[in-house]
């Protein structure tokens, strides 16, 4: 297994040597000229050389001799031989074997389907780490090794005066990416026992109650750039079928369609982000310490219709669950996924479940007839009693304030 996480932890002091500190990733596109770009391609390409050779090495001795090197036989056998930062190379080589271990533990699983790292690759991510990068305002110099050219990248102001700790070259659709690693200042804990449930939706992304008062978080608008993104790829991939391979019209067509998913993506992971971060203040206000979030993943394997099986595949519920996640943990906030079977039919007055169909709930218990409070509600409500009695209780209390929240995108809504 590779230590370049504990190696990363063991610097930590070295910024913020008085207070605790976060590890967290900057994402932001490169705007740079054209030769920085070649250069860049030009990289990616000997980091996919390593990645090769790393792979040829591996299993060669293997089969020749019945014998595993380690990572670091592997690494000393590639010092020197290629056009990257020699820690540049190690971290190829560390992270080829973070997936072979990867690999094992989803074997010892019972997942046998998962592969060994095998594929031969003609661009592979560059990795620096914080020997090869020199920080200067909003310059930022990644060193290539001695007598080699640096990829000179310009920051957000954001970053400024941020202690970056590694930096990698990835590519996404049509254009180069920074990814950086930095130190941050930890955030003060929640020092209240406060718990909290969380009912997902594809309507409404966020249902969150701590059985007193709940927020309920649109998510319409994430079904609209999706829905947006669907009729334009279409539109895209018809003209595009058209062309000949290799022609100006395709090319041009290709960047259009890049141009587009670069920007419809980036508005969706604001929301995400809006979302979560809506989620977060909300738990901060009532002193939550404990919030379970309900796993809808067996509503997402029902076949329901085309159309339907399309929303469900373009629900972003894993990546807004992970960013809840990491900002939640900021501030002391554990999130606990729980089963949340039953827990939006099921009556919070007598028990009895009844299949939905509108956004108001309704009882089908022709003795009980409770009706009137949104189902998500219900369903969030349900998830906080289930995970702290183990059951339903009947005559559970439901909360008396319920706020809607509607997150907006802030940026021009027109695509370049």
């Amino acid at each position: 297994m590779s230590r370049c996480k504990n190696n990363a932890v063991k610097k930590l002091k070295v910024h913020f040597p008085e207070q605790a500190v976060d590890i967290l990733v900057e994402k932001f596109p490169l705007h740079i000229n054209s030769e920085q770009a070649v250069l860049a391609r030009n990289l990616q390409m000997e980091a996919a050389k390593v990645w090769n050779a790393t792979c040829n090495i591996h299993r060669t001795i293997y089969g020749r001799y019945g014998y595993w090197l380690n990572e670091g036989a592997i690494k000393a056998l590639l010092k020197g031989k290629y056009g990257l930062h020699s820690q540049s190379v190690q971290a190829v080589v560390e992270t080829y074997f973070e997936c072979c271990e990867h690999t094992r533990e989803l074997h010892l699983q019972g997942y046998r389907e998962w592969k060994y790292p095998y594929r031969r690759k003609r661009f592979f991510t560059v990795t620096w780490k914080e020997a090869a990068i020199t920080h200067k305002g909003r310059i930022l110099k990644l060193s290539n090794g001695w007598g080699r050219e640096p990829l000179m990248v310009k920051l957000p102001k954001r970053l400024t005066n941020a202690a970056i700790l590694q930096a990698q070259l990835v590519w996404h659709h049509n254009q180069y990416w920074l990814h950086v690693t930095v130190e941050k200042p930890a955030l003060l804990k929640v020092q209240g026992d406060v718990c909290a449930a969380i009912d997902p939706g594809e309507v409404h992304a966020l249902t969150i109650t701590d059985g007193d008062d709940a927020l309920v978080i649109s998510g319409r608008l994430l079904r609209s750039l999706n829905r947006l993104r669907n009729k334009v790829l279409r539109q895209l991939q018809r003209a595009i079928s058209k062309t000949k391979e290799g022609s100006r019209k395709r090319r041009k067509l290709l960047a259009k369609k890049y141009r587009f998913l670069n920007w419809v993506e980036r508005r969706i992971e604001h929301i995400l982000h809006a979302i979560s971060a809506n989620a977060v203040r909300w738990c901060l206000g009532r002193s939550v310490r404990t919030v379970y979030i309900g796993n809808p993943e067996g509503v997402r394997k029902k076949d329901c219709g085309k159309k339907h099986n399309q929303r469900m595949g373009q629900w972003a519920f894993g990546k807004l669950r992970d960013l809840l996640a990491y900002k939640l943990k900021r501030h002391g906030i554990e999130l606990i996924p729980v089963d949340e079977r039953g827990t939006s039919g099921t009556c919070p007055v007598c028990g009895e479940y009844t299949r939905q169909t509108g956004r108001v709930y309704r009882c089908g218990n022709a003795s009980c007839g409770f009706t009137g409070i949104h189902r998500d509600v219900v369903g969030a409500s349900g998830i906080l009693d289930k995970a702290l009695h183990g059951s339903f209780s009947r005559g559970r209390r439901l909360p008396g304030k319920v706020e809607y929240l509607r997150p907006q995108v802030l940026a021009p809504q027109k695509a370049a």
